[in-house]
């Protein structure tokens, strides 16, 4: 089983160990790829508001802010 960093972020600035931090940072229920796919559908619908908001996060925070 191919793991998703493998199939999508694989050459993205994250090392596998920080991607993997980050993904089991996420809440909810599901499998690491429905949860994945629940935070790229969150970012994606945060680029298309009125008022845009931009969430810096890390291992150890996450900074939202919005221009509104």
């Amino acid at each position: 089983m191919s793991s998703i960093w493998e199939d999508e972020w694989e050459d993205y600035e994250l090392d596998k160990y920080q991607f993997e931090q980050w993904l089991d940072s996420i809440e909810g229920e599901g499998t690491d790829k429905e949860k994945y796919d629940r935070e790229m559908t969150k970012q994606e619908e945060m680029k298309h508001a009125e008022y845009p908001e931009v969430a810096v996060q890390s291992g150890n925070y996450t900074m939202t802010y919005s221009n509104n």
